[in-house]
């Protein structure tokens, strides 16, 4: 396939995006903290609500497990840390990945020195916007926080909080309206002019739609690197196994693989081992 073909199979997906395929959503609120501001205006109930910063796909490193890619994540002019995911897939939206992204949150804030008691967290807050209602009550929106049993329910302030937005649920409200707006193909169906006028400029406009296309080609390449990344762990990971079961020591496998004690020991005890100590 030719250059010029490939390009106008970008061009082709860039016409049918919208706001609710996770990929052009990241695009869309790439430096754009007026965007930014609208929807978490909306789904925070918060007119006066000012953005900070803004950066997509943040990745948040554990070497112990798992690591996330945070599709949206910004920082309120309050302290307050939002990270915005749209999912299409309802089992990508489940109780447990909203947990995970909130702990993950918290990451990103808690460094070495760090004294509870002294040092305090900034309030967090992990936001779904799903294609369906994952949570099946016919609500436009879900507030999530951890509270007291005991004390008749009232809310363990923790500072975090977790939202689903149902983006199924397309009434009149401004909400609705915005979420009507995540599944516009053009910009003359969105009801939001700050949303239409940068869908136009990432659709129609040159400059634009080549910046699509260069962040699309970019996300690809990511995707290869990654996939190979992938299979490289994977590997280790077989090696690691391995090693340990021909009754290798523990130095030597980390001198074999360049993992640390502490990653080795994790990785055996997720897979239901227990080395002898």
């Amino acid at each position: 396939m030719t250059d010029d073909q490939d390009r106008s199979k970008l061009l082709e997906v860039i016409r049918h995006f919208r706001l609710i395929d996770d990929t052009y959503f990241n695009m869309f609120m790439e430096d754009n903290i007026p965007c930014m501001e609208l929807f978490l205006r909306l789904i925070l109930n918060n007119p006066t609500l000012h953005v900070e910063s803004i950066q997509t796909q943040r990745e948040v490193s554990n070497i112990f497990g798992r690591s996330v890619r945070f599709d949206v994540f910004a920082r309120n002019d309050d302290g307050t840390l939002c990270n915005m995911e749209v999912q299409r897939s309802d089992k990508e939206a489940t109780p447990e990945r909203a947990r995970f992204n909130s702990c993950m949150l918290d990451m990103l804030t808690i460094k070495k020195g760090f004294t509870w008691g002294e040092d305090h967290l900034p309030p967090a807050c992990a936001i779904f916007i799903t294609e369906h209602d994952v949570l099946h009550g016919g609500k436009p929106i879900y507030h999530i926080s951890r509270r007291i049993d005991e004390l008749g329910g009232k809310i363990f302030l923790d500072g975090a909080q977790i939202i689903y937005v149902n983006a199924s649920y397309q009434d009149d409200s401004p909400l609705g309206l915005l979420m009507r707006d995540m599944f516009a193909y053009s910009p003359e169906k969105m009801h939001y002019e700050i949303l239409a006028n940068r869908m136009k400029y990432l659709k129609t406009d040159r400059h634009g739609v080549m910046k699509m296309c260069d962040l699309m080609e970019k996300l690809m390449e990511e995707d290869r690197l990654e996939s190979f990344e992938k299979g490289k762990a994977a590997e280790q990971q077989n090696i690691v196994l391995r090693l340990f079961h021909k009754g290798w020591k523990l130095s030597d496998i980390m001198d074999a693989t360049d993992w640390t004690q502490d990653q080795i020991l994790s990785f055996l005890h997720a897979n239901g081992i227990q080395p002898a100590q």
